[in-house]
């Protein structure tokens, strides 16, 4: 309610100063000096407003400016590596953990442009920026009051994540075609002749057309809407407590056959599933979902319970390499590595089994590292990423593994 106040009293001064100003600009040379004046104190009180509103989002460890700045440095390197045509949708959502300088939350870039560049390169946002321009063009030539909302539009979007909802689009498309239907534009085109799209054509044809385009449209728009929510249901009764081993099992390969691009459902599956088919399934899922830290974790888990040590070490190091800043998937590689290695010991493996330690110790000593340089920097740890107590039992037992005389005594608790 403050907010909404203050937001009318804003909107109400605003309204009574541009009439008070266009009274004086059309009252005479001296009147219109004062216009000017008014004019240029009023944007200089705005500009210093915004700025002392924004101070505390700048301040260093408290506010979230200097976040989006750490944002957008790593966004513009990740967009360097494909400038022209982008990496395809929701880059940043997929990607930002595993190229993330410090341990920032944010699964918007906040930044529309930057959005934009990382999902479509230079050239999907020449295209963006054509049709906007192109849009401000026609509100400028027949439409100039729907101008102001246009470019708020522009600007906001250009600082924060306004661009990743529909909505906004919807709205930006509704305005342009309100300045195209403007009394302005119709009187001006009234003695025109429109070209069609399909010049050779008669009307009943391009109807018949368009009919059958925007059917299909329509039409796979709702086939896969409808996929998708009956996987979400079928995976929702599946993860529900109530739901007994056989029953979940039926559920989850439901939910897979409907959405099998979806990477935890895979992950619910395979859990039901026989050591082989659920590694196949979950390799399966990976081609769909490449950059999908938790597949990697899961078939580094399935390795360690089959006593492969080699490759849960290179499933763990690729799914961190992912996801380094998150203290739970760190902690977790080290147990299973741990488990993997006393596996493979038990089984005879004495040199594979300290190979796999010594794995494990290689892993701990980069986690250790990567804790205590965010423990010792300025930057926001909105992940609250640290040493876990876990990882510096599990670290110590893998260097017994790897190095030491094999003690009995060393802890098998899982976390």
């Amino acid at each position: 309610m403050p907010g909404l106040l203050a937001l009318a009293g804003a909107w109400a001064a605003a309204l009574l100063g541009t009439l008070l100003l266009c009274r004086l600009w059309h009252s005479g040379a001296r009147a219109r000096a004062a216009a000017l004046t008014a004019t240029v104190l009023a944007a200089i009180t705005a500009a210093t407003v915004a700025v002392a509103s924004t101070t505390e989002r700048m301040a260093a460890g408290v506010g979230t400016g200097l976040s989006r700045l750490q944002m957008w440095r790593d966004a513009l390197k990740l967009w360097t590596e494909a400038a022209w045509l982008g990496h395809g949708g929701e880059t940043w959502r997929n990607m930002f953990r595993a190229i993330q300088s410090s341990p920032y939350v944010g699964g918007e870039v906040h930044n529309g442009f930057l959005d934009l560049a990382l999902d479509t390169g230079v050239i999907g946002l020449l295209l963006i920026a054509g049709w906007f321009f192109s849009t401000l063009r026609t509100m400028w030539r027949h439409a100039p009051q729907l101008l102001p909302s246009v470019i708020v539009f522009g600007l906001h979007g250009a600082m924060d994540f306004d661009w990743s909802f529909t909505f906004l689009w919807m709205m930006f498309i509704w305005l342009g075609g309100w300045a195209l239907s403007s009394p302005t534009l119709l009187d001006a085109s009234a003695d025109k002749k429109h070209p069609r799209f399909f010049p050779q054509l008669s009307p009943w044809p391009q109807r018949i057309l368009t009919g059958l385009f925007v059917m299909f449209w329509l039409g796979g728009t709702a086939w896969l809407a409808g996929q998708h929510v009956a996987a979400e249901q079928q995976y929702r009764l599946a993860m529900s407590k109530d739901t007994g081993g056989a029953e979940r099992k039926v559920l989850l390969t439901s939910a897979y056959k409907f959405n099998p691009y979806r990477p935890d459902i895979a992950i619910s599956l395979s859990r039901t599933l026989p050591a082989e088919k659920a590694e196949s399934i979950l390799v399966q899922s990976l081609s769909f979902s490449p950059v999908s830290p938790q597949l990697y974790g899961e078939l580094g888990r399935l390795a360690a319970q089959s006593g492969r040590g080699e490759s849960a070490g290179n499933y763990f190091e690729q799914g961190l390499a992912l996801n380094r800043f998150d203290a739970s998937c760190q902690s977790q590689a080290l147990y299973w590595m741990e488990q993997a290695s006393r596996r493979e010991l038990a089984a005879g493996y004495a040199e594979r089994g300290r190979q796999t330690a010594a794995a494990g110790v290689r892993i701990y000593e980069r986690y250790r590292q990567l804790a205590e340089e965010v423990a010792a920097g300025e930057e926001r740890n909105d992940r609250r990423f640290g040493l876990e107590e876990e990882a510096l039992r599990y670290g110590d037992n893998l260097r017994l593994l790897a190095f030491g005389p094999l003690a009995s005594e060393v802890t098998r608790k899982s976390p």
